[in-house]
């Protein structure tokens, strides 16, 4: 199994996105090389599953892996038998729990530099990690007060956004501008990256760094552990408090459907000031922030 499972990453390695074939690289060396032959995989897999301490998205990103991994090896006849129909395992992880307004205006008012920008940033518009590092200061559209969004830096490689609508362009939003011009102030050797690290000898920044950073942040704040990703539940989640139109809120962050805003972030909303002022109000406090730079 295991010289099968190497040929098969051999062969996805291309066509996969860095993150994607890293994940399946573990889930098939890990998890999937223990079985002898398809055969105990097929018979084994979901009892396996079942035995495994681990959340239900994680049981289903591994069942997801190895429906591909066997999907594969049938097509190159390395086996012919028929893949039993594993049920999807509920998902009962953690939830992600946003930053409430205090905490939010804590971190974006007194967070140290060069940190302050991206936290700024990352709360503001709603963007993946992946996204925000992937900017270039070519994205930014001072005429036309857009930010365009068109790649993803994600284990050190550029990729494309995680889906279609991940390809989109977001409004320069006025605190947005301000962190634009202060950046390019300080650009002193032209880099063209946004998220620019002069210790890295002006390459983007590094995602370790910056979830250090994040994690004393929050640590010096006395503010409960969250990962870097919950700058974007938090603008998702206050944006809907705060009376954002759920259309506008799903389009910035790259979402296709606003019904799945709710969905995810319905049981935060009660327990931040539903008071019907914007974001940027119930954020900075200044409602005319919101505005996109005139």
């Amino acid at each position: 199994m295991q010289e099968i499972i190497e040929q098969f990453l051999r062969t996805y390695q291309g066509r996969l996105k860095p993150s994607t074939f890293s994940d399946y690289r573990s889930i098939l060396r890990h998890h999937i090389s223990q079985f002898s032959s398809f055969e105990a995989l097929n018979q084994e897999l979901e009892e396996y599953l079942a035995s495994l301490a681990i959340s239900g998205k994680r049981k289903n990103n591994i069942l997801s892996a190895t429906r591909s991994f066997v999907g594969w090896a049938k097509r190159r006849e390395l086996w012919e038998g028929r893949f039993l129909r594993i049920p999807r395992f509920p998902n009962r992880s953690a939830k992600i729990k946003p930053l409430s307004p205090d905490e939010a205006r804590l971190i974006m008012a007194h967070a140290p530099f060069p940190w302050r920008d991206y936290f700024q940033f990352a709360i503001l518009t709603g963007v993946r990690t992946g996204e925000a590092l992937g900017l270039q200061f070519k994205d930014f559209d001072l005429t036309r007060r857009r930010i365009s969004i068109r790649r993803a830096v994600t284990r050190g490689k550029i990729v494309s956004p995680k889906s279609e609508a991940g390809e989109r362009e977001i409004p320069l939003l006025r605190p947005v501008w301000e962190i634009y011009q202060r950046r390019m102030r300080l650009n002193e050797d032209t880099s063209p990256w946004f998220f620019y690290s002069q210790a890295r000898k002006n390459r983007v920044i590094s995602r370790k760094a910056l979830a250090r950073a994040w994690a004393g942040i929050l640590k010096a704040f006395d503010i409960d552990p969250r990962p870097l990703y919950a700058t974007r539940h938090t603008f998702a989640s206050l944006s809907l408090a705060a009376g954002e139109d759920p259309l506008w809120v799903a389009k910035t962050m790259g979402h296709s459907r606003p019904d799945q805003l709710f969905l995810k972030y319905a049981s935060y909303l009660e327990e931040v000031k539903p008071d019907g002022e914007k974001i940027i109000d119930l954020v900075l406090g200044k409602q005319s922030l919101m505005k996109v730079v005139p």
